[in-house]
């Protein structure tokens, strides 16, 4: 039996899991999108500093143009254009100096600003000298010598060129890192819908398992019912509710056959009620007339033979008149005229009824606790009847010479009637619930004695059970409800 958890659960379950999904799926997203949010300002602070640095040499070229203008040209603006030039340069390191973030980029900002400032000193000294000093010759000579081939460029320009390749190598570095970045944003993603699709394979295979193929075996079984198959067992699988649903319909078909047994059983009742009367109406009418006639005939002076058959004509008429009368009581509606009566009285009168057959067959029988037997309300007729048929019973499986055992005892408010012989014991085991009549092994038997017995009782809120004792033989014991009061047997 497989049995999975609730649906109502397993629905929570899955609900949650899908919150939960759509949680992770968002923040994965959340992340990816950052990183690369990261990634791209990253690159925008390292174009800034590229900007920045060409910025920064244009203005330093443009400073020197405004020393030669200066010493050359007598220009009387340049002097306040270098100072602006300166301004601005200063103004661009700490832009710098504000966007790197690592300590290697600082480092190359710092060695690039040492380099203009050593510039810078050299230039301030060329710009505090006035124009007029071009005139004489010795010191232009030293300025062209010296000052105008700009030599002491060159280390700048080495610097410059070094950091400015610095930059792009660190460029391309956070360029190949925000494209990492963005392969894991894309993988980031994939994890989600991944999930999702894991979710979905798996919750197919749940739902063909929890709900599908129950379902259709409860489909099946329920095409079998219809076939009238009520023996067909629906197996119990799937979700909890499902196999509550399994077991009820597995009771109700067992319910149904029980039930079809029952109505099986009472329309043959109703069939032999409806023609047993007039079977027995039309049988009886011949068989007194055949009783009457050999009563007539049996005088004092018929032979011994002639009378001898007479008897067993009136015998055999007998017999028949009791399975009628059997028969008759057995299937029309019985109607309980209680009385209180002793169960003693009850048994003795339907063993003086036998006591032809119990001579005939040397049968003894041993009465137990008949001295404080005890009372029950009863219909005496129906009781008597249905005590003779189980002593008929019990004389015909006890062997020639054999014992017959009958005790009568008060068990905790109930009235216990015992009947026990030793024969072969019964060839089957009779059923309570079950009416209809039984085999028989006597040659004149119906088969009503045991049926009528239960009926019975039945009806006097009894019971009648049949056991096997160990050393052979059958026990029958008749329960009926006990009176409070008992009187002993007269």
């Amino acid at each position: 039996m497989v049995r999975i958890y609730s649906l109502k659960g397993l629905l929570l379950g899955y609900n949650l899991a899908f919150l939960l999904l759509i949680a992770v799926t968002g923040a994965m997203g959340w992340l990816g999108v950052e990183l690369r949010q990261q990634a791209a300002e990253e690159a925008d602070r390292l174009n800034t500093l590229l900007n920045l640095i060409q910025q920064t040499r244009g203005d330093v070229y443009r400073q020197m143009t405004e020393v030669f203008d200066h010493h050359f040209l007598a220009e009387p603006l340049s002097v306040l254009r270098y100072r602006g030039s300166t301004h601005r340069i200063e103004a661009k390191f700490a832009r710098l100096n504000e966007t790197t973030n690592h300590p290697v980029e600082q480092e190359a900002v710092k060695a690039l600003l040492m380099a203009y400032e050593k510039v810078r000193a050299q230039t301030d000294e060329i710009m505090s000298v006035p124009s007029s000093a071009f005139r004489e010759a010795g010191h232009i000579t030293v300025f062209f010598t010296a000052d105008l081939e700009m030599s002491w460029l060159d280390d700048y320009e080495k610097v410059f060129a070094a950091n400015d390749e610095f930059m792009r190598i660190v460029q391309r570095a956070e360029e190949k890192h925000m494209g990492t970045l963005g392969q894991y944003a894309l993988l980031i993603m994939a994890i989600p819908i991944a999930l999702a699709a894991a979710m979905l394979l798996a919750s197919r295979a749940f739902l063909n398992r929890a709900f599908v193929r129950p379902v259709g075996a409860l489909l099946q079984g329920f095409a079998a019912f219809g076939r009238g198959k009520l023996d067909y067992e629906v197996p119990e699988q799937g979700a909890a509710e499902l196999v509550t649903l399994e077991q009820a319909v597995n009771q109700m078909a067992k319910d149904l056959a029980e039930s079809r047994e029952a109505l099986v059983r009472s329309e043959k009742q109703a069939v032999l009620g409806s023609l047993v009367p007039v079977v027995a109406h039309n049988i009886r009418n011949p068989l007194a007339s055949i009783r009457a006639m050999a009563q007539l005939h049996d005088t004092p002076d018929t032979s011994q033979e002639v009378a001898s058959g007479l008897r067993d004509i009136r015998i055999t008429v007998d017999r028949l008149e009791q399975w009628l009368s059997a028969l008759l009581n057995y299937l029309n509606p019985l109607r309980l005229t209680r009385t209180r009566i002793l169960f003693s009285d009850v048994a003795s009168e339907a063993l003086r009824l036998l006591i032809p057959r119990l001579e005939a067959k040397e049968i003894t029988v041993e009465k137990v606790g008949w001295d404080s037997p005890p009372s029950v309300v009863a219909d005496v007729h129906l009781l008597e009847q249905a005590i003779y048929g189980l002593l008929v019973n019990a004389v015909e499986a006890s062997p020639k010479g054999g014992t017959l055992t009958i005790s009568l005892l008060r068990d905790e408010g109930a009235a216990v009637l015992m009947i026990r012989d030793h024969g072969p014991g019964m060839p089957f085991h009779p059923s309570p619930g079950d009416f209809s009549p039984g085999p028989t092994t006597k040659s004149f038997g119906s088969g009503l004695g045991i049926p009528f017995a239960f009926k019975v009782c039945d009806l006097h809120d009894g019971a009648v059970e049949f056991n096997i004792p160990p050393d052979g033989g059958t026990e029958v014991v008749i329960t009926l409800p006990a009176t409070q009061r008992t009187r002993s047997a007269a």
